[in-house]
C-alpha cells in the first residue's frame, strides 16, 4: 500500500537529546495543532508514585550514576507529622542547610514510608533517602535533623539518621527505583495528607546536549531507522537477557509526535556522528 504522499512530505521537529549514557529520539509534527482544552497548565494533584515518575527518576539517575558516592537516610521521633507540606518544609530546610555547609554539593532524594515500624504499631512513618557525591559528616547530620524536626530525644538523634558510602551504585540505584516502586514504601498511609512528590533531584546536574533538526517526515523516518537497526543489533544480547528476565530492554514508540530511549546508546550515537565527519 503506498504510503501517503501529504504524510511522507509533512515537515517535523526531529529533536535528540544526548545524555551521558543514554540518547533520546523525538519526533514532532509542525503541523497538528492541539485539540482544544486538551492542553493544560495545572498539574494534577500526585496521589502516589507512578510508572511515569519512576521511569523519569531511573533516567535521571542512570545518566548521572557517576556522580554519586554516599548514601544518607533521614527519619523521624515516634511522634512524625501525617501532612505532605510539612514534611516538605523539612526535606526544604535539610537541603537549604546541606548546601550551605557543603558547597557546591550535589543530591538526589525520594520519600518512602517505614513498613517495619508501620508492623510493629509504631505506625508508617515517612523517611527520605539522599545520595551525595561528597561524604557529609554524620554528626552534622544528626543536630541538623533534629534541629529542623525540633526533636529534644537523645535516642532519636542517635537512630534517626544514617549516612555510609556507596559501594554499589547499580543496586543502590535500583533500591531508590525498581524496589522502591514494587514494596510498600510507595503505599500513602491512611490518614497522610498530600503526599506530594516522591523524588527529587538538584537542577542542572542531568547533563545533556539537544540537536533540532526541522525536514520531512520521510527523511526523519529513514534517520531513525538507520540508529534504531544499529542500536538494536549492537544491544540485542542485552535485550534477550532481559527477555528472559522479562523485561524489555528496546522500547519504540513509533509515528508522529512519538519517540523512545536508547539506553546506553551515547556510545553509538557518537561512532555515527564520526561517520558523518
Amino acid at each position: 500500500m503506498p504510503l501517503n504522499s501529504r504524510y511522507i512530505d509533512r515537515r517535523v521537529l526531529s529533536v535528540v537529546s544526548v545524555y551521558r549514557n543514554d540518547v533520546r529520539f523525538r519526533i514532532h509534527d509542525m503541523e497538528m495543532k492541539p485539540t482544544p482544552g486538551s492542553v493544560s497548565s495545572r498539574r494534577s494533584k500526585i496521589q502516589g508514585y507512578s510508572d511515569k515518575s519512576k521511569r523519569r527518576y531511573r533516567e535521571y539517575l542512570r545518566n548521572t550514576a557517576h556522580l554519586w558516592s554516599h548514601e544518607i537516610q533521614l527519619s523521624y521521633a515516634r511522634d512524625y507529622p501525617n501532612s505532605g507540606p510539612t514534611v516538605k518544609n523539612h526535606r526544604k530546610l535539610f537541603i537549604e542547610s546541606l548546601q550551605r555547609e557543603y558547597k557546591g554539593i550535589n543530591w538526589t532524594w525520594r520519600l518512602g514510608f517505614q513498613q517495619e515500624r508501620g508492623k510493629k504499631g509504631l505506625g508508617y512513618a515517612p523517611h527520605f533517602h539522599f545520595m551525595t557525591d561528597r561524604f557529609v559528616d554524620k554528626n552534622w547530620i544528626a543536630d541538623t535533623w533534629a534541629r529542623i524536626v525540633s526533636s529534644s530525644d537523645v535516642n532519636h538523634r542517635k537512630v534517626s539518621t544514617h549516612v555510609d558510602k556507596i559501594r554499589d551504585t547499580d543496586g543502590i540505584i535500583n533500591y531508590m527505583v525498581n524496589y522502591m516502586a514494587k514494596d510498600a514504601e510507595t503505599n500513602v498511609p491512611e490518614g497522610f495528607e498530600d503526599v506530594g512528590r516522591f523524588w527529587g533531584m538538584k537542577r542542572g546536574i542531568v547533563e545533556s546536549e539537544e540537536f533540532r533538526k526541522v525536514l520531512p517526515a520521510r527523511l526523519q523516518g529513514r534517520a531513525t531507522r538507520l540508529f534504531r537497526r544499529w542500536y538494536k543489533a549492537e544491544t540485542r544480547g542485552w535485550a534477550e537477557e532481559r527477555v528472559r528476565k522479562g523485561g524489555r530492554y528496546f522500547k519504540w514508540h513509533g509515528g508522529i509526535n512519538k519517540g523512545f530511549m536508547a539506553i546506553g546508546g551515547r556510545r553509538i550515537f557518537d561512532a555515527l556522528m564520526k561517520l558523518r565527519e
